[in-house]
């Protein structure tokens, strides 16, 4: 009897080299998938990509994916089985500063991914990411797919576009599902997002390379999860029957101040003596609570975050130090 041939599914990333795309990068591959992975052209890689292997392991190529043109062009080359579009721009004020080229790549590029599905290949599976910030300043806490959509910011508008396209797919008999995560951290974040800038900062204090910590509103409450689990969801949610529009949340919130005083404290520091607040700064300005309901990822995909806040915060502070002392 002739071995059955097993052809391996062929995932195409983009924005890889971030931190969801990394992690998805790495569960893909030990899942024996061919992982293609987009970056910009000439992009410099993080140095933990290369730590990880993944420069050999997965195909990369280059792409300008706010080109139309040529982000068609690559998937009608490469006519990959899964699409995994998590290439974004994620700063708010860039989005507003730039309002016409973060759309290009925020939603013109879901545009022309779901297009080319439809007209060349109706087979593939692709996952689209959209963001808590579509519900702006929710009326009702915690939230769920059914609040009201109502984003105060030009990005959430992006992302209320992207959710859209990806419904819109659905209803015209396309698998596009669409992840909503809430905010997930791990120790590949950078640091213009608040938590990671908080445990790289008590562990650069407590070495003595930094004397203070500036923060915006520290009463400001968001629902924080370990990024390693979100992109399981995300795998999760190709490997279902049907697509869906997903919610992916702790459904717990806790506050900026919470989070420095759990960072200085795994170092034996006093987080007040250390933080400055700047009222002009723009990191987590809002004073509006954040935080999911994922009662609908656990129904449809047995899903639910398990890592919880001290642990993640634990998790950061440990890889800060380490990063220190390599």
């Amino acid at each position: 009897m002739l071995a059955s041939i097993i052809v391996a599914v062929v995932s195409l990333i983009t924005g890889v080299t971030g931190q969801d795309g990394s992690y998805l990068a790495e569960q893909l591959l030990a899942s024996g998938a061919d992982v293609i992975g987009v970056i910009y052209p000439r992009e410099k890689l993080p140095p933990y990509f290369d730590g990880l292997g993944l420069r050999d392991r997965c195909e990369l190529v280059g792409c300008d994916l706010s080109d139309p043109h040529e982000f068609r062009m690559l998937l009608r080359d490469r006519k990959p089985d899964r699409v995994y579009h998590l290439a974004a721009q994620s700063s708010p004020a860039v989005c507003e500063e730039q309002p016409q080229e973060s759309r290009q790549l925020n939603v013109t590029s879901v545009e022309v991914l779901v297009d080319w599905i439809k007209r060349e290949l109706p087979g593939c599976r692709a996952l689209v990411a959209s963001s808590a910030a579509i519900f702006g300043y929710p009326a009702e806490s915690p939230q769920t797919e059914e609040t009201l959509k109502a984003p105060v910011n030009e990005y959430g508008r992006q992302k209320l576009a992207v959710l859209e396209l990806a419904q819109q797919a659905v209803a015209e008999g396309l698998f596009v599902a669409c992840a909503i995560p809430y905010n997930h951290e791990s120790p590949r974040r950078r640091e213009d997002f608040v938590i990671s800038k908080i445990v790289n900062s008590a562990a650069r204090i407590a070495a003595g390379l930094q004397r203070e910590l500036t923060l915006g509103n520290v009463s400001a409450r968001r629902d924080w999860g370990y990024a390693p689990e979100y992109v399981e969801a995300y795998s999760w949610m190709l490997d279902v029957e049907r697509p869906h529009s997903l919610i992916l949340a702790t459904g717990k919130s806790h506050s900026v101040a919470e989070a420095a005083k759990l960072a200085f404290g795994r170092l034996g520091l006093d987080a007040e003596a250390y933080m400055h607040a700047d009222p002009a700064s723009r990191t987590l300005s809002e004073a509006h609570e954040s935080v999911g309901q994922s009662n609908k990822a656990w129904r449809e995909l047995g899903w639910e975050a398990r890592v919880e806040f001290p642990q993640l915060i634990e998790i950061l502070i440990k890889a800060a130090v380490e990063s220190l002392n390599a």
